[in-house]
């Protein structure tokens, strides 16, 4: 039997590729029946609900290399690696909250959102006061683009043109080359 955990993982994927499927689609593509969807989230709306809660969890905790009240050049690096890696799992999750309707309309959904971008940004700020990130680029457009680097990768893996294993260098070496300041001439 699956645990929540695995429940939501797998109904997230499946919202991901299709926002509006049914319970029975949900249930279809987490292997699982309806029933027992059902016997757990009576509504879709409760199921949403908690893959929403889930997304907040999870990338609270992919958060905590963000953390840092202050660095050097090294530290802010290895964070931030440790950060773009802890999120991709996360990203289908993510993907999905952040474009439901439903999900949308909870203030609790959007303050916990709030309260993340938050913290990522005051860690991407840390990174641009070191020189270790672009000054030319608002924090906002660095943290929105490395969530679309991993919603690119999370729908590469879903329709099988990118291997679970490449996507973290991948993402990375993406996310760097367009964030990092060219070195000086």
């Amino acid at each position: 039997m699956m645990n929540d955990e695995e429940l939501l993982d797998g109904a997230a994927r499946v919202l991901a590729g299709d926002h509006s499927a049914s319970m029975a689609h949900i249930a279809a593509g987490i292997g699982t029946s309806r029933a027992t969807l059902s016997r757990r989230y009576a509504t879709r709306e409760a199921l949403l609900k908690a893959v929403a809660v889930r997304a907040i969890d999870v990338v609270d905790g992919c958060l905590a290399p963000a953390d840092l009240p202050a660095a050097d050049g090294a530290e802010f690096d290895a964070a931030l690696e440790r950060l773009v890696t802890g999120l991709l799992p996360a990203a289908h999750l993510y993907g999905f909250t952040a474009r439901d309707a439903t999900v949308l309309a909870d203030p609790e959904f959007r303050a916990g959102i709030q309260r993340q971008d938050e913290r990522a940004l005051g860690f991407l700020a840390l990174g641009q006061r070191l020189g270790r990130l672009r000054v030319d680029l608002p924090a906002y457009w660095i943290w929105y683009s490395l969530w679309g680097l991993l919603d690119a990768a999370a729908e590469g893996v879903r329709d099988g043109h990118l291997a679970r294993r490449d996507i973290g260098r991948l993402v990375l070496a993406s996310f760097l080359s367009g964030t990092r300041p060219s070195p000086a001439a």
